[in-house]
């Protein structure tokens, strides 16, 4: 059977990926600019953290995010599936 508290925090952790995919969505020019700038990802990751303010996990993510993703049909998907989430934990995640 899997444990309540470890099922919460994953859903908290894919919450939080949600959350800062959707902020970088929005904030895309930004982002692009500073990881087209950076001289490698690396470089990118702490600028693109405080930009979001997001957690190096994320911020990884949203470095490695695909151009597809940007779509209305995949942005309107994203944030379907943070919504449900959001409806299915409440304040719990």
């Amino acid at each position: 059977m899997i444990d309540p508290d470890e099922l919460a925090a994953a859903q908290r952790r894919k919450l939080e990926l949600l959350d800062a995919v959707l902020a970088a969505i929005e904030r895309r020019s930004e982002v692009l600019d500073i990881v087209s700038e950076a001289e490698s990802p690396e470089a990118a990751l702490l600028p693109v953290q405080n930009l979001l303010g997001i957690t190096e996990e994320n911020a990884w993510a949203v470095i490695d995010l695909q151009f597809r993703r940007l779509t209305k049909s995949n942005v309107a998907r994203i944030e379907w599936e943070r919504d449900e989430l959001r409806a299915q934990w409440g304040d719990d995640v």
